[in-house]
């Protein structure tokens, strides 16, 4: 039965993001370059892409699959922190949208929800730290890299920008009785995230790319933000104790971030106390800091884009790129395509080399565009100018190795500038969507 209403619901998901997007009034750019007018013009293509994998004809309404691959490799299913990176792109878009394209993310929001309240309190190897799901919502059970703890980080920022939305159109009721609720023991599906979060913050986990075990930069900025924003939605909804537990545990996690710093090299790294997995990534540069930042930055004052030794981290990571890959060296194409960090060897297929990815040249993109807002604000207009039109070449980078019909590979061959590994990730677009958002005043 579920699949005849899934699929009922993709296409009204996709005739209305398509039909309807001409009736967006979008705010003033930086600029008005070309780029940024393509990223503007490519969201209607972006939130369709997006909507194919939200609630798959075989699984649950609200799974949200990384890519529609099965084999060599199978990226079908539900990555709790990729789901979340992409459900946050939709409800950052969300305002600017019209009233019929706000009634199809809102079905995919409360699509969303359900499954997550669903597969928390599915038994599962690593508790709320599982990093994936079977589209069904049945628990993955195969040897992975457990536990992920950013994943309950995301879906808990993804919830709580939600409930925030649903606050302000006057539908407080429904967050109190579908997002948050103030039990001890933990019922509802914002509160049972951030009770983990807060317990489990200095705990190892693995890293974003399933590789390392340790504590990670990025998993510690988002689980920062998880706690800050469910502090505050906490105190809102007068449960005054969780909320000042929530806040001193983001506090800690500020702290802790600080050791983060390398002076030596000259960046953040990653994972200054790894104890498992692989052992070659011996620079610690990655671009996952850099993903730390934009998914679990909040302009609160903490690690600011201005900050130098934030900018310092961009400078070294693109530097160590273009450097690498042999498609970096042809002058006549705009930018520099960056992959996830030097010693990469994962290309989709096999460990026999890494690549440049879309989502992670995208990130300098947006890191940079954010960049650009910070000294438009302090009035360095000249400055900023520079910036915004120095991350326009790294968007135009992905639009140059994008398919002809402006799909996304997980990969660019560093040889050939070709996609390759699996179609359509799904964080690819949520990436272009967020990079668009960077720019919007």
């Amino acid at each position: 039965m579920h699949h005849f209403a899934s699929c009922k619901k993709k296409l009204i998901y996709s005739f209305i993001l398509f039909f309807f997007f001409h009736t967006i009034v979008f705010a003033q750019y930086l600029s008005n370059s070309e780029t940024r007018v393509w990223l503007n013009q490519h969201l209607q293509f972006d939130l369709a892409k997006i909507s194919e994998n939200v609630s798959p004809n075989d699984g649950l309404p609200g799974a949200v699959i990384a890519a529609k691959t099965k084999h060599d490799p199978n990226y079908y299913y539900h990555w709790v922190r990729d789901a979340g990176i992409t459900i946050d792109s939709l409800i950052q878009v969300y305002p600017s949208l019209s009233v019929d394209q706000k009634k199809a993310i809102s079905t995919i929001m409360f699509d969303y929800l359900d499954f997550s309240a669903r597969i928390q309190k599915v038994n599962t190897l690593s508790g709320l730290g599982e990093p994936k799901f079977n589209v069904d919502g049945t628990a993955f059970n195969d040897m992975w890299a457990r536990p992920q703890n950013d994943g309950p980080a995301m879906r808990a920022i993804s919830l709580i920008d939600w409930a925030n939305i649903l606050i302000a159109e006057g539908k407080e009721s429904i967050v109190k009785e579908k997002l948050y609720k103030a039990e001890i023991p933990a019922v509802s599906p914002i509160k049972m995230d951030l009770e983990y979060v807060s317990h489990h913050w200095n705990d190892p986990s693995y890293d974003l790319w399933e590789e390392v075990k340790g504590t990670h930069f990025y998993t510690l900025m988002i689980e920062r933000r998880a706690l800050i924003q469910g502090a505050k939605l906490a105190r809102y909804l007068n449960d005054e104790g969780a909320a000042n537990w929530y806040q001193k545990q983001a506090k800690a996690i500020e702290d802790e971030l600080q050791n983060f710093w390398d002076p030596l090299k000259g960046y953040f790294v990653e994972t200054p106390n790894r104890v498992d997995g692989l052992d070659y990534k011996y620079s610690n540069l990655d671009v996952a800091v850099i993903l730390g930042l934009l998914h679990g930055g909040l302009n609160d004052g903490f690690l600011n884009w201005d900050d130098q030794r934030v900018t310092s981290t961009i400078e070294k990571l693109i530097d160590a790129f273009a450097k690498l890959y042999p498609i970096n060296q042809r002058k006549e194409i705009p930018g520099v395509a960056i992959g996830r960090y030097p010693e990469d060897k994962y290309n989709g297929y096999a460990f026999t080399g890494g690549n440049p990815w879309p989502l992670c040249t995208l990130a300098i993109a947006e890191a940079l565009y954010r960049y650009a807002q910070v000294l438009t604000n302090k009035g360095e207009k000249q400055k900023a100018a520079e910036i915004a039109n120095y991350a326009d070449q790294f968007v135009e980078r992905v639009r140059y190795h994008a398919n002809s019909d402006g799909s996304l590979n997980e990969q660019i061959n560093k040889n050939t500038g070709y996609m390759t590994s699996v179609s359509d990730l799904t964080w690819n677009y949520a990436a272009l969507i967020t990079a668009r958002q960077a720019v919007v005043q």
